[in-house]
């Protein structure tokens, strides 16, 4: 009887890059928006990217965020050159800085501005509540978010470019564009 005696041994896991939750095809613009939502919530980066444009994969044009006016003017140098990579490594620090309980995301006073077959514009509202560590952003985000959705060639959707803005009715800067830069430092 032979035995073998080999170095093979088990592995310790790596930590998941989401905490779950499914992704729909985005088939419609709609599903976009529910996707997107969904991974936010359920704090899934690989489907929060997905939601957005790629150019090198999959759209035919890249994914722009165009911050928050008051957001622009103080950390400018950070926003001229934000990209898709910035927002990944943005949503995996907003992440690691999660204390007790996930995001929730809410969107509302959607308003479709504009409509063609490969391309939808949304314009909304948005509060976002995040349990986080960070003493200079507040936990409640609040703005209205204009979203450019795209058809891609393989007939799915994405959100090609989103524009972040202070609400009228907000008399401190509370954006999400707030909270991407100071996670971005």
């Amino acid at each position: 009887m032979m035995m073998l005696v080999g170095g093979c041994s088990t592995r310790t896991p790596e930590t998941p890059t989401s905490f779950g939750g499914e992704f729909i095809p985005p088939v419609s613009a709609d599903i976009v928006l529910d996707n997107f939502i969904a991974a936010v919530n359920n704090v899934n980066t690989e489907n929060y990217m997905l939601c957005l444009a790629d150019a090198t994969l999959r759209s035919p044009q890249p994914f722009r965020f165009e911050p928050s006016a008051e957001a622009r003017a103080r950390y400018q140098a950070l926003y001229d050159t934000w990209s898709t990579d910035k927002e990944r490594q943005s949503f995996l620090a907003m992440r690691s800085r999660i204390r007790d309980n996930r995001p929730l995301l809410s969107l509302f006073n959607r308003t479709e501005t504009f409509s063609s077959p490969d391309l939808k514009i949304f314009s909304m509202d948005y509060e976002l509540i995040v349990d986080h560590d960070l003493s200079l952003v507040p936990r409640t985000l609040t703005g209205t978010m204009v979203l450019e959705l795209q058809r891609e060639d393989s007939g799915q959707w994405s959100i090609a470019r989103w524009i972040d803005a202070r609400r009228a009715a907000d008399t401190v800067e509370s954006t999400w564009s707030l909270l991407k830069a100071q996670l971005s430092n």
